[in-house]
């Protein structure tokens, strides 16, 4: 009975005629195809909406469509210009994205971050307490007091995490792990674990803390206070960030430059709106 199942739709899978489109839905001469509709599915349509929905707004927008053309909306001046006003940003929009944006690719150096943050540290002074710490979180109070005892004896805590996953008894009760990750006040919870944090020396191993969150065991790496200069570590997506705008606007400025010395161009303030100040028309 299976076999003559996986025959029928065999078959029916091959009934389709090679190279002919699947029609979803015609009107009049306009056709949504199959294809039509996988491309609105790859290129990230409202998930949420399904195909006949779709189906149904597009034979709508249709009718629409052809009522308005009849009326002669399509191909009005308004319309035009319209339509010339959108098809000249997507232009630009496409030319800044060549010139503009593609460079992106050539990342921002490591060392045109670390150069940034030498002679800009204080732009980066800290705004809250920031802690740097590793902790581990278990749902057995016996197995985390075993992971402490682990790190007293100096072992390192990536190679005691590693231990504890290992072990198939331990690692059923690991929820959680957080290895030299930079934490605030709020990114650092349950509550009790930043304070804990606050109370350590640095590379000092805490006791088993039990919390709403299952029983944790922190290690404190550094702690910087608000007004101090942070590690690089800490700000340095943010510097690769700033440099990445600045090239961005340099390579803005340059194109804009280049377009201005190749082409003519004229303004003309007597002519403009004379309740728009001078300041609003020329950049």
């Amino acid at each position: 009975m299976l076999g003559i199942v996986i025959f029928a739709l065999l078959l029916a899978g091959c009934s389709k005629p090679v190279g002919k489109k699947a029609i979803v839905a015609r009107v009049e001469n306009a056709e949504l195809t199959e294809a039509d509709l996988n491309i609105v599915r790859s290129s990230g349509g409202d998930p949420l909406m399904r195909p006949r929905e779709y189906i149904n707004d597009w034979v709508v927008t249709e009718l629409l469509y052809l009522e308005a053309s009849r009326r002669g909306f399509a191909d009005s001046d308004e319309m035009k210009q319209q339509l010339d006003a959108v098809r000249k940003r997507l232009a630009v929009a496409a030319l800044l994205q060549k010139e503009i944006y593609s460079g992106d690719s050539a990342s921002v150096s490591d060392d045109a971050v670390a150069e940034r943050f030498r002679t800009s540290a204080d732009d980066f002074a800290l705004r809250e307490d920031v802690v740097n710490a590793s902790y581990a979180t278990f749902n057995d109070r016996d197995v985390a007091n075993a992971f402490r005892s682990e790190l007293l004896r100096g072992l390192q805590w990536h190679d005691a995490v590693w231990e504890v996953e290992s072990d198939s008894a331990s690692r059923s009760h690991l929820l959680r792990t957080a290895d030299h990750q930079y934490f605030t006040r709020a990114t650092l919870y349950p509550e009790e674990l930043w304070k804990l944090a606050r109370s350590l020396g640095t590379e000092e191993v805490s006791f088993v803390i039990k919390t709403a969150g299952g029983y944790s065991v922190l290690k404190l790496h550094g702690l910087k206070r608000q007004g101090e200069i942070p590690d690089l570590d800490y700000v340095q997506d943010d510097i690769r960030d700033r440099l990445l705008i600045e090239q961005r606007r340099s390579r803005y400025e340059q194109l804009i430059a280049t377009l201005r010395a190749r082409h003519a161009v004229e303004v003309h303030l007597d002519h403009a709106d004379s309740t728009s100040p001078a300041s609003e028309i020329v950049h």
